[in-house]
């Protein structure tokens, strides 16, 4: 594809009323297995095309490698430690969230939410006149509540066939595909390598994916992994088929050419990097931070941007799109503006499922610093010529300089005063059962 063919400075503030908004957040979907950019199995024709008439960014980040924290920078537009999330189970009220903002702005309000950590109750609903989480379907290995994608779907256009003046903001959640990989049979056969020899996983004890196979992804007694790969795939082709349909509820109803529509997940999945499988939020390497970002605004975005973008751009593109006055605590910035060299990525991990707790991550022109606090160690990757990090340059006297660059500027991140939302409010109380379930998701200690 060609350089991005968007006269940007078009995309401001324009006289009558603000546009749609949909949000699309798919849960653990990698960009590198969309045909989009660049997978040579045939998982995502529907998005393919989608991502042909709109701008697509390579190099897009969520700032955590799990849904609940990336999650609550996706819907506020602010840092990780910024939002309180990383101290409680739930984003405190006083943290203010795109829906409120929008509210204000007079836009109805819609939220169609398919995993069960952002059920009502811990603060993601915010704002939402609707805020759809009811989950019937179940995961196959733990029975936890979801909802898969036809039945989100299913909602989604409810929602949006619903009659209303005013301009609409619509977050649609996909927990497709989240493990453990279920699809529909027919969408992994042809995913399959039959022909190969299997390559044996060992199945961990727990649900870390260092090393083995997480507990809660285990099939049957499958430890091959190109039998759960094919089956990724699957979820990812099953998941486009509910997408096309989204689209086509969008086209007939005259939206898809007015609405301002993003397509990103909230992080990514291991498949084998480091000896990290089918697992996530457990380190801060591509495989988990890199994710799908589409942005589509009527014919004027098109192309491929390859600056580094981030999720807090997606709010203040959304806020700069509905013609909000900017917030000067907010750093993001308007992904349908041209901005130079992209903004430094912040990105933070914390997981009681392993013993280093804390990791942090910073991303500047092509290079990424690691930080792992419990080990004290750095390590250091040149993404462009280094795309798996499989070579770490922080030894390097060459990259001396700019090693200590990149820390010095994650050193100031971390000791960055927080803003002072969600100070002094009490967490929710967790109901029986809800503590041990989110403990065994890694998200409490």
């Amino acid at each position: 594809m060609v350089a991005a063919l968007a006269s940007f400075g078009g995309c401001g503030k324009a006289p009558g009323p603000p546009p749609d908004v949909i949000l699309i957040m798919i849960d653990t979907l990698r960009p590198d297995r969309l045909g989009c950019f660049g997978y040579p199995r045939n998982t995502s024709p529907a998005i393919d095309r989608f991502a042909e008439e709109s701008l697509r960014f390579e190099n897009a980040y969520s700032h955590a490698p799990v849904t609940r924290i990336a999650v609550a920078t996706l819907v506020t537009g602010f840092l990780p430690h910024e939002t309180g999330v990383l101290e409680r189970p739930a984003l405190p009220q006083s943290v203010e969230t795109l829906a409120e903002r929008l509210r204000r702005r007079g836009y109805r309000t819609g939220a169609v939410i398919s995993n069960y950590v952002l059920r009502k109750g811990r603060g993601y609903e915010q704002g939402f006149q609707i805020y759809d989480d009811q989950m019937t379907d179940f995961e196959e290995v733990r029975k936890w509540p979801e909802r898969i994608a036809r039945h989100t779907t299913d909602r989604a256009i409810q929602i949006l066939e619903e009659p209303g003046e005013e301009p609409l903001f619509l977050w649609i959640v996909y927990q497709d595909p989240h493990g453990p990989y279920t699809p529909p049979e027919f969408f992994v056969d042809e995913f399959r390598q039959t022909d190969a020899e299997p390559r044996l996983i060992p199945v961990n004890e727990s649900l870390s994916g260092r090393g083995g196979i997480p507990s809660y992804q285990q099939l049957g007694s499958n430890r091959d992994y190109d039998y759960y790969a094919a089956r990724y795939d699957g979820e990812i082709r099953y998941l486009d088929l509910q997408f096309q349909r989204l689209i086509d509820a969008l086209k007939a109803q005259g939206r898809y050419d007015t609405a301002l529509i993003l397509l990103t997940s909230d992080h990514g999945e291991g498949m084998g990097e480091h000896d990290y499988y089918f697992a996530h939020g457990e380190y801060l390497y591509q495989n988990q931070i890199h994710v799908p970002l589409i942005l589509r605004q009527g014919r004027e975005l098109k192309g491929v941007r390859h600056d580094a973008v981030r999720h807090i751009d997606i709010a203040s593109t959304i806020l700069e799109a509905a013609d909000l006055p900017p917030d000067p605590r907010l750093r993001g910035r308007d992904l349908r503006q041209r901005h130079g060299r992209g903004g430094d990525v912040f990105a933070i991990m914390r997981s009681p499922l392993v013993e280093e707790r804390y990791q942090f991550a910073l991303v500047r022109d092509g290079y990424k610093l690691i930080y792992t606090p419990g080990h004290d160690r750095y390590e250091l990757y040149d993404l462009g010529a280094d795309p798996d990090e499989q070579s770490d340059l922080i030894d390097s006297p060459a990259h001396a300089k700019r090693r200590d660059e990149l820390a010095t500027a994650l050193g100031r991140f971390r000791q960055e005063k927080p803003l002072e939302i969600g100070r002094g409010e009490e967490a929710p109380d967790l109901i029986d059962g809800e503590r041990e379930k989110l403990e065994a998701l890694g998200y409490l200690e």
